[in-house]
């Protein structure tokens, strides 16, 4: 795991541990065994269900199931958002994860319980106990992430996909089709155990995790800044436009996923789907986005049109062509979209936080409790036309056309430098210190690059030329000062310079 997150790279750059905080590893290490495990409460009751009965009414459960798993996403992420103070007591307060825990176990139990006694009512209610507490877990877990670079953060992203998957697409789906029920829940459980195992390292004295939490809490988003911290105001909140885009994607990407699923696929066509359209999302990911790219949301932004767009568009219109292979085109299509989809979603959460000085936490639980929102509403909708509507080439032909449109409407309406970075709430007002912040923000970048600084330096960079003092930078990153004195001192040699005064005046030149 240590060479997949980029080992290799930190010794060569001289900067592993400041790269990656103490505990980070065993914060990540919890963050996808507890994931894993509420994906796997959806997937086993998705792999399982068909149409049946419910309070006299025969629906079809599986699209249900879809259901649950939304509503339990959005409360997670909707408890995540409250405020940083609140959510650092919870965090640090160890009675709260001894009863976290043991309710993850009991769900896990009760589950298992209710899919051999065919008892519908609870396998759907412990989905939204578990798809709440797993997107809650993984909204904390985020706060780790505020004491690592950029390069870091690209390489945890593909493997936190690249093993949630394989966790619970590739084994648990070959557990489901041919070994015994109770080698699946002990296993299952297993996730539990080492999640908690993980989490008590990452909260340890001197852990990643314990630290961002015990540190000053963070403004709540939208909130003014402080005098002096830093030039010109950010706005916090993401606009409408920004709600309205990430949710309009997540309403596509339900719809899409519930119509194909809501039908008669067995279980390999589904865990195929989902395992080819990770592979290439992982592919696209490492082949379009750069290091360089996790700071600026103008190539995100880029990206996100260039690529998740044309992906989803062209897999809704092919419904009509592949309902002979059972939609799986269409399905494969549809995964990878939805995976590039979460991935730019996480690095542009990740930019804004370093930007804004935000709680990670609270910006990823806000920008994927929009696109849970989104993501129930089609799976709502999706249900709805799978129920009244006859689904042949006709009804798909109609539905792809209508994706196409809103899609149309919801991207290139936006498709802008400008709204790429006032949306995401990450340009300056447009006073005089605003313009000076961001024209030395885009000086650094540039001297970063041609420099060959490393994604650390480049980082401790930017607090250089914004006034921060070495004793501050290392408060802010959680290494030690001689760590920090050492980035400074190879920012000047690779730089040409020998002081600040020096290094401000090559960039004002610039």
């Amino acid at each position: 795991m240590e060479a997949l997150l980029g080992k290799a790279e930190g010794r060569k750059s001289g900067k592993s541990s400041a790269s990656r905080p103490k505990g980070y590893w065993a914060a990540f290490g919890a963050c996808v065994l507890l994931v894993s495990s509420a994906q796997l409460l959806h997937e086993s009751a998705s792999w399982s269900l068909d149409y049946g009965t419910v309070l006299g009414t025969f629906i079809n459960l599986r699209a249900q199931s879809c259901n649950a798993h939304a509503v339990g996403l959005i409360l997670g992420y909707a408890l995540a958002q409250m405020r940083p103070d609140r959510l650092r007591a919870i965090a640090l307060n160890d009675r709260f994860w001894v009863f976290f825990f043991a309710l993850q176990t009991a769900n896990v139990m009760a589950f298992y319980w209710s899919v051999g006694t065919s008892n519908v009512m609870t396998m759907i209610i412990v989905q939204v106990a578990g798809a709440a507490s797993g997107a809650f877990f993984f909204a904390l877990s985020c706060q780790a992430t505020a004491g690592v670079g950029a390069r870091v953060f690209l390489a945890t992203v593909v493997a936190l996909v690249a093993l949630t998957t394989l966790t619970v697409q590739g084994l648990f789906s070959i557990l489901e089709a041919g070994a015994p029920a109770l080698a699946s829940e002990i296993l299952h459980m297993a996730l539990v155990a080492g999640s908690a195992a993980c989490f008590v390292r990452a909260m340890g004295a001197g852990a990643c995790l314990r630290v961002q939490f015990e540190r000053e809490p963070y403004a709540p988003m939208g909130a003014p800044r402080r005098r002096g911290e830093s030039q010109g105001r950010h706005r916090g909140a993401p606009s409408f436009a920004l709600f309205l885009i990430i949710g309009a994607y997540g309403a596509v990407f339900g719809f899409l996923h519930v119509v194909p699923l809501a039908l008669s696929l067995d279980v390999s066509s589904r865990v195929t789907a989902f395992l080819f359209g990770a592979v290439a999302a992982l592919g696209l990911f490492s082949a379009t986005l750069r290091q360089s790219d996790g700071t600026d949301v103008v190539r995100l932004w880029n990206r996100f049109y260039q690529y998740v767009f044309p992906i989803v568009t062209v897999a809704a219109l092919l419904g009509p062509l592949t309902m002979d292979t059972e939609f799986l085109p269409l399905l494969i299509l549809q995964a990878c979209a939805l995976y590039y989809f979460d991935v730019l979603l996480a690095v542009a959460s990740y930019t804004i936080a370093r930007v804004i000085k935000a709680s990670p936490t609270q910006v990823f639980a806000r920008a994927f409790l929009v696109k849970s929102a989104g993501f129930f509403l089609g799976c709502l909708v999706g249900f709805g036309v799978h129920e009244s509507v006859v689904l042949d080439e006709t009804a798909f032909s109609v539905i792809g056309a209508a994706i196409f449109v809103i899609l149309s409407l919801v991207t290139f309406h936006t498709n802008s430098e400008k709204f790429a970075k006032t949306v995401w709430g990450l340009l300056p007002h447009e006073d005089a210190h605003g313009k000076l912040a961001s024209r030395r923000a885009e000086c650094c970048r540039r001297l970063a690059r041609s420099s060959g600084l490393t994604d650390r330096e480049a980082e401790i960079l930017e607090y250089l030329v914004a006034g921060k003092r070495p004793k501050e930078i290392s408060e802010m990153l959680v290494v030690s000062i001689t760590t920090v004195r050492s980035h400074v001192r190879a920012i000047y040699a690779k730089t040409g310079v020998h002081s600040h005064g020096e290094l401000m005046h090559l960039l004002d030149e610039k």
